[in-house]
């Protein structure tokens, strides 16, 4: 039983240090690719946040610029949030039992 030629120039020291070398660099360096796939995910996962956050952080901009500048929302915000009243009215708080 014969062994299949090899070519030369796979044989050449060159092409197998180059053979090595990605080797090394694929799988066996502390950068390999699995560490960049994995890294080039949390990348996104963490762009995604971040629009996230920009626009939470419009929104509460926003509200804050309208509770500061409109008397209505400002009431409606104290009624809601704080249960403030009126001198002549009375505040009854219904919560609903948590499961």
């Amino acid at each position: 039983m014969r062994m299949p030629k090899i070519p030369k120039y796979l044989r050449s020291k060159y092409s197998i240090a180059t053979f090595v070398f990605v080797m090394w660099m694929l799988f066996f360096h502390d950068i390999d690719i699995p560490f960049m796939i994995e890294t080039r995910s949390e990348l996104h996962q963490l762009e995604e946040q971040r629009e996230w956050y920009g626009e939470e952080n419009k929104k509460a901009k926003e509200a804050l610029r309208d509770l500061t500048t409109n008397q209505e929302t400002l009431e409606k915000f104290a009624r809601e949030e704080y249960f403030m009243k009126r001198d002549n009215e009375d505040v009854y708080v219904i919560r609903e039992e948590q499961d």
